[in-house]
């Protein structure tokens, strides 16, 4: 499926944010500079996301992490976009800070292509076996070797998927 944006471009940018932990200004500034059409929540925070959707204008597919309130939202979520299934889970309850295969293992589990995940705060993006595993980090408290915080943009081109970290 092909998506023409303003100017005849056939490709979708998704914006990939999460443990925001209530500061999102800097992360609405950097979803407009990247034109994106869509954002992905990974959690913690997920009121965040609601206020994401509303600033941008932008449909947002969101989870809840560790650090939202029991029932504030869905803990998996799996959406299709640009023909692609996507899962979407903070990660904290597949074991991602101590290792991915869980959560390798879910995305086959639910037959996705895409896991999106966050908790870490740290940024990742590897396709493993045809299977893209993406973090965009934290935007507010990044860990790993980045002092900056940190999103993912995702372009889709022909049914491609180019997830790229970016610093804010």
């Amino acid at each position: 499926m092909k998506y023409n944006r303003p100017g005849g471009e056939d490709e979708l940018k998704i914006a990939v944010t999460g443990d925001t932990h209530g500061q999102i200004n800097k992360v609405i500034k950097a979803i407009k500079k990247h034109q994106a059409d869509a954002i992905i929540f990974t959690g913690d925070y997920i009121r965040d996301a609601k206020h994401l959707s509303k600033q941008l204008q932008l449909p947002v597919y969101a989870v809840a992490g560790n650090c939202d309130p029991p029932g504030a939202g869905e803990l998996e979520k799996q959406v299709e976009l640009a023909g692609k299934k996507l899962f979407i889970t903070h990660g904290h309850r597949l074991g991602v800070k101590r290792g991915l295969q869980s959560l390798y293992y879910r995305t086959q589990e639910v037959e996705a292509q895409v896991a999106v995940f966050g908790h870490t705060h740290t940024p990742f993006c590897k396709n493993v076996e045809g299977t893209w595993l993406i973090n965009p980090g934290s935007p507010t408290y990044p860990r790993g070797l980045s002092l900056k915080g940190t999103y993912v943009i995702i372009t889709v081109e022909n049914d491609k998927f180019y997830p790229v970290v970016w610093q804010l």
